[in-house]
């Protein structure tokens, strides 16, 4: 009664404040310069609010409606826990199982960990790997089950579960433990027992689906303050982390389910208590202005205004955000779908801090827009994608004391590490190296000084260890990510 007289409250104080929301919303995705967005807000287990605002695509004309499908980014993760929570309800799995239990073959660098490493470990981003661990490795051309195999050979930069660390393979991972239990794959698992229960016609789950669909977002980036589309990026190696796209009409009743409890309409989707723990905190990730901030299993949960909410922000470097944020306690959320990062991502964060200001405390405390919206939660990590984070670059003048390279035949061959994998050096074009990685990406290297060569578009290097003539390894600053050994042996 309690809760029923609580959420009822926060219902009709939601409702009230609506008038004031929308005319902060029109000011704010004007003030933003995001060319699309999509905006829908619930209480008491209705939409009080849906709206769509701008275009679909930078200098376009179509707008964006309740259909329009936007990439979501990192929200894909609630999706997939979702989808397990319906196998524990049906204790077909189990949270706290190891995952050598339904995946024998799943193996991380320490052999105790990969024998008790479970799916919460996994969804909770807490099994020591370094941040967005894996991610570099869609560089080298390689598929969903050899980035995963490759985590093996990955040192962990903290103790198994000490420490939160934003990744995308860890999520990956726990789906393809179900498609083993299951003999089902995550897309199927997801449309049969998520989307279709719940009628959500429009998410797609597939780079080709959501590029092919007549009616999608398409993201843009501002480029010397203009908006320009961009060409959306696949994230189908990784989609049960990043690749869902979905439209604001379709995400309503996602949230109207995790707001009662796995039950929409009369239709479950998910027992109570397994779709709880997916809400539930369970490594701490830090804190931000208001408190501590944890991860949950697809979500991060945190307070504002006193009262917890349960989120996840999405953000596609290519030029998209989404966010789902909710008050479970008062039943209310908020989505808001944009087609630009990093405007969308400031967006969304502000129009959730409004809502939540309005219905609980009676007026914004500032303009969280102006403010660059809240203070960022320790959770939250930069896109995903390999090159969202600035590697040490070289100067593009060599220094004045600069050193002739050897002739390039001493730098020609094949060096390889077990967790990258292979690299293969060649003479380039006019003066150039050019660098392999894999069966994927080429990197061409311009002289700089002595054994040290620099990419133009990056600025970063390749050193080479030579000794008789002959290179017997390669230092590639591109790959030297936090926690990753970037020396490749002949």
């Amino acid at each position: 009664m309690v809760a029923a007289a609580r959420r009822a409250a926060a219902a009709r104080a939601v409702k009230a404040v609506l008038p004031s929301f929308d005319a902060a919303a029109q000011a704010m995705v004007a003030r933003s310069g995001v060319p699309g967005a999509a905006v829908a807000v619930v209480a008491g287990d209705t939409a009080v609010y849906v709206r769509g605002f701008g275009v679909r695509r930078a200098g376009g004309s179509e707008p964006v409606d309740l259909g329009t499908v936007f990439q979501l980014g990192a929200v894909s993760e609630g999706f997939t826990s979702t989808m397990l929570a319906s196998l524990v309800g049906e204790h077909k799995l189990a949270w706290d199982a190891p995952v050598h239990k339904y995946w024998p073959g799943f193996d991380l660098w320490e052999p105790w960990v990969s024998d008790h490493v479970t799916l919460r470990d996994l969804l909770a981003m807490r099994s020591g790997l370094p941040a967005h661990a894996g991610n570099e490795l869609l560089a080298f051309g390689y598929g969903r089950a050899e980035v995963l195999r490759r985590l093996r050979y990955l040192k962990p930069a903290a103790g198994f579960r000490a420490a939160f660390a934003g990744q995308e393979g860890l999520p990956t991972a726990a789906a393809v433990a179900a498609e083993h239990v299951t003999g089902s794959s995550w897309a199927r698992l997801v449309r049969t027992r998520v989307l279709e229960p719940l009628g959500m016609t429009s998410t797609l789950l597939t780079a080709v689906a959501y590029a092919a669909a007549p009616d999608r977002a398409t993201p843009s980036v501002s480029v010397g303050g203009v908006m320009q589309a961009q060409t959306p990026r696949s994230q189908d190696v990784l989609a049960p982390a990043l690749g869902a796209s979905s439209s604001i009409g379709d995400l309503v009743r996602y949230v109207r389910m995790h707001l009662n409890g796995g039950v929409v309409s009369g239709v479950r989707v998910a027992a109570a208590d397994a779709l709880a723990a997916t809400q539930t905190p369970t490594t701490a990730a830090g804190a931000d202005e208001q408190g501590p901030v944890s991860a949950a299993l697809g979500w991060d949960v945190s307070s504002f205004d006193g009262v917890t909410v349960v989120a996840k922000a999405g953000d596609v470097a290519s030029g998209s955000s989404a966010l789902v944020s909710m008050a479970p306690a008062d039943g209310v959320g908020i989505v808001v779908l944009a087609n630009s990062y990093p405007e969308g991502h400031a967006l969304a964060a502000a129009l959730a801090a409004t809502l939540y200001d309005l219905y609980i405390e009676g007026a914004p405390r500032e303009d969280w827009l102006a403010a660059g919206g809240p203070a960022p939660a320790a959770t939250a990590q930069p896109p995903a994608e390999v090159g969202a984070r600035r590697p040490r670059a070289l100067p593009e003048v060599p220094p004045a004391d600069a050193s002739a390279p050897r002739q390039r035949s001493v730098y020609e061959g094949v060096f390889a590490q077990k967790y990258y994998g292979p690299v293969t050096v060649s003479r380039g074009a006019g003066d150039t190296l050019r660098v392999r990685l894999g069966r994927g990406a080429t990197i061409f290297y311009r002289p700089w000084s002595g054994d040290t060569w620099r990419d133009p578009v990056t600025g970063t290097a390749a050193v080479f260890t030579v000794a008789q003539r002959r290179a017997t390894s390669v230092r590639l600053g591109l790959l030297g990510y936090g926690g990753r050994e970037a020396v490749f042996a002949r």
